[in-house]
């Protein structure tokens, strides 16, 4: 039975669970962050999905990225698999800009010092949800 890892419940939004997997927003004010979760129980590796079923997450993880540049006028698209911290397999989106915060370094290890505001988040989830569409 999948069981979502409690440090992605508690650092992120549950926005929609669609196709395999879940998409959420992170709490974090500086960046616009996505996390996808695959919805199988013990995913660690991006091997362990089967090869539809990766394609499916990284195409989709692609296309939400760029449409989220576009419609944004961001500078850079991260995607990003790390699982150091938390082994439960997901991925990351990051849309980036040269004047933020962590540029031109990686987000991991980045310390936030404000959590989304409400505003913020619904800009964010609008978005989310256009793609939807």
């Amino acid at each position: 039975m999948f069981k979502l890892d409690n440090r992605l419940e508690n650092d992120s939004f549950f926005m929609q669970e669609i196709k395999n997997f879940q998409i959420r927003l992170m709490n974090v004010q500086e960046f616009f962050w996505i996390v996808l979760i695959p919805i199988k129980p013990n995913l660690i590796e991006l091997s362990d999905l089967e090869v539809d079923e990766r394609n499916e997450l990284l195409n989709f993880a692609i296309d939400l990225g760029n449409y989220i540049k576009s419609d944004q006028n961001f500078d850079k698209v991260n995607i990003g698999m790390l699982g150091n911290v938390v082994a439960q397999l997901h991925l990351h989106i990051v849309l980036r800009n040269k004047d933020d915060p962590a540029w031109p370094g990686p987000v991991w290890g980045w310390k936030s010092t404000s959590n989304l505001d409400e505003e913020t988040k619904q800009i964010r989830s609008k978005l989310i949800v256009q793609y939807l569409k």
